[in-house]
Formats: C-alpha cells, sequence, structure tokens
C-alpha cells in the first residue's frame, strides 16, 4: 500500500472512532465503499449490532496509534577494537 493510501485509510480510520462511520450512510461514493470494504477485510472495523455502528477493533486502534508514533531513531553501534584492552567474553 501506498503512503498516500496508507494516510486515507488512517484518517477514514478516525473518523470511524469518532463517528461510527468513514462517511455518513448517504454517502454512497465508490472510493468511501473500497475503504470501508478494505477496513473490514483487514479486520481493522467491524460492524456492533448493539451500538448500530461501526467500530474499531485492536488491530484498527494499533494501525492508528503506529501511524502517530515518532519512527525509531537508527543507533550505529562502534567495533570494539582489538587490542583496546579490555577483556572479552568467551562463550560457554
Amino acid at each position: 500500500m501506498t503512503d498516500a493510501q496508507e494516510t486515507t485509510l488512517i484518517e477514514a480510520l478516525k473518523k470511524v472512532d469518532a463517528h461510527g462511520d468513514i462517511a455518513p450512510p448517504y454517502v454512497q461514493d465508490p472510493m468511501t465503499m473500497a475503504l470501508r470494504q478494505r477496513a473490514i477485510a483487514a479486520d481493522l472495523m467491524r460492524w456492533d449490532d448493539s451500538r448500530g455502528r461501526y467500530v474499531l477493533t485492536g488491530t484498527g486502534r494499533s494501525r492508528i496509534s503506529a501511524r502517530n508514533r515518532a519512527p525509531g531513531a537508527i543507533l550505529r553501534f562502534r567495533r570494539r577494537e582489538d587490542g583496546d584492552g579490555s577483556a572479552q567474553r568467551k562463550a560457554d
């Protein structure tokens, strides 16, 4: 999935969390319907009969929160010099 599609999906999931659906029920836009079906197929949201609306699953909530996290930092490790005088551990 491209970054633009992923961003659109995340925004749609935020709307589900706030309003109970990706768009109001009267909107029959093909893009909206495709987003809804993609989210259901990926187990990001499901229909809740007791509430009468769509709700996010745990996978959908983690998808939103993963997108909001800062990217991980890449750490570079220095190689230990062979002649630096420090004792090296030997495996048993």
